[in-house]
């Protein structure tokens, strides 16, 4: 048995490039919420701090994080946006009840 995986990803965005981030962040949750793997893929900003934005992904399993990791659409996120970020800070969880 698979035990699916959920993971909180915590994105900030470098003062002056929220927007563009944001625009790239809704590409990829297109593209990821086709992969076969992903069960949820959804995006919320900081109402707080705009430059500020969490994902919560739940995936099949670790194969399926791990092909979401190596697929074209995430690595073309990280190479285009990867300088605009201040950091990514990645909460992996295990669902108990």
């Amino acid at each position: 048995m698979t035990t699916a995986l959920t993971l909180i990803a915590t994105i900030k965005a470098l003062p002056g490039h929220a927007e563009a981030v944001a625009a790239g962040l809704q590409q990829l949750v297109i593209a990821s919420c086709a992969e076969p793997g992903c069960l949820q893929y959804a995006l919320h900003r900081n109402q707080v701090d705009a430059d500020q934005f969490v994902m919560i992904e739940q995936w099949r399993d670790a194969a399926a994080l791990d092909q979401h990791r190596a697929a074209p659409h995430f690595l073309h996120f990280t190479n285009v946006f990867g300088e605009r970020l201040a950091g990514i800070d990645l909460l992996p969880l295990q669902r108990l009840a």
